[in-house]
């Protein structure tokens, strides 16, 4: 599928999936209590297709969840709806970590139980003629919405800058990837973060990296964030559904062409944009579901900075790793 294609399938799966996700839960509200008690299936909310939870996805194409017993669906979603549908138990779980770990500290009764990915997949492309970020003074930055990753990854970035979001530099809420390529190229926006295959199109397309935000900021993005009571009530769920995310980002790290094949299926992207995208995205996954020393560091420095406390909080009240140790 070339370029133009894969944005136009893009397009079609995501308002599909939401469609999708709203029929689901009106389909479970009319339903009789019985059915509404029925836990088989897991609906796991992801805030868009993105290679920093593919090995979620992986887990169930191979059949690694299938093997612990679990039926999961993936849901595209708002991360801050999701987080809500967390919360409310609309869905078990969320892969957008950044908002469970913000929400987690802001008091709410979520955890992080399985990292996926411990570095940003964000690039920060320009349009030609910004060679520095230092450059982006005065000009307009896109992300996808406010809370989201990508904001407060651009926000953690501007500020190791020293340039002010909001004042020195405009933040846009443009949405997805797509929305974001397509307001870059028309001029809309000087620059954006956005995660492959975009950046990857947009470079072949003339425009500027400037960097890639996982080497500056390396903070955990994507795993599995779920509820207090979740944990409590469902400990074996749990170690089950994190076994079977631990096995497939084994294989997708050891197994380089078969990867890459499942990730061109499952987004519709040409064969050498897939390559390009895995050779990015393999560096990033964390093989012991727990995030390095440095990657954890900056997650608590960007909270610390962000809620201006006077010390960086102590991990233990967004993560559980009880489930990926031995």
């Amino acid at each position: 599928m070339d370029s133009v294609g894969f944005l136009s399938e893009q397009l079609h799966m995501n308002t599909v999936s939401r469609l999708t996700f709203c029929l689901a839960l009106a389909c479970i509200a009319l339903a009789p209590a019985p059915l509404f008690a029925d836990t088989s299936k897991l609906l796991v909310s992801a805030p868009s297709k993105s290679l920093t939870w593919f090995p979620a996805m992986l887990a169930k194409e191979r059949g690694f969840l299938k093997d612990e017993g679990l039926d999961v669906d993936f849901v595209i979603m708002n991360p801050r709806l999701a987080l809500q549908a967390v919360v409310s138990g609309d869905v078990a779980y969320t892969t957008a970590l950044g908002s469970t770990i913000r929400a987690a500290f802001r008091g709410l009764p979520v955890r992080v139980v399985l990292t996926i990915c411990e570095k940003p997949h964000f690039a920060l492309i320009a349009k030609p003629g910004i060679t520095s970020v230092e450059r982006l003074k005065g000009k307009i930055l896109g992300i996808s919405s406010f809370g989201a990753s990508s904001d407060t990854m651009a926000r953690a970035v501007l500020n190791k800058y020293k340039l002010t979001p909001g004042q020195d530099v405009k933040i846009l809420a443009v949405g997805g990837g797509l929305n974001r390529l397509a307001a870059l190229k028309s001029g809309a926006i000087d620059a954006t973060l956005i995660e492959a295959p975009y950046n990857i199109m947009l470079e072949q397309e003339g425009f500027s990296r400037m960097l890639f935000v996982g080497d500056l900021i390396p903070s955990p993005i994507a795993g599995f964030g779920t509820t207090v009571e979740r944990i409590q009530k469902q400990g074996g769920e749990i170690r089950r559904l994190v076994r079977a995310a631990l096995r497939a980002i084994q294989f997708a790290k050891s197994n380089r062409e078969e990867s890459v094949k499942s990730i061109a299926r499952w987004t519709g992207m040409a064969l050498p944009l897939a390559q390009g995208s895995y050779e990015m995205a393999v560096k990033t996954w964390a093989a012991t579901g727990i995030p390095s020393a440095q990657a954890l560091g900056a997650a608590m420095e960007e909270v610390q900075a962000e809620l201006k406390l006077d010390h960086a909080p102590d991990p233990a009240r967004a993560f559980d790793w009880s489930f990926v140790k031995p």
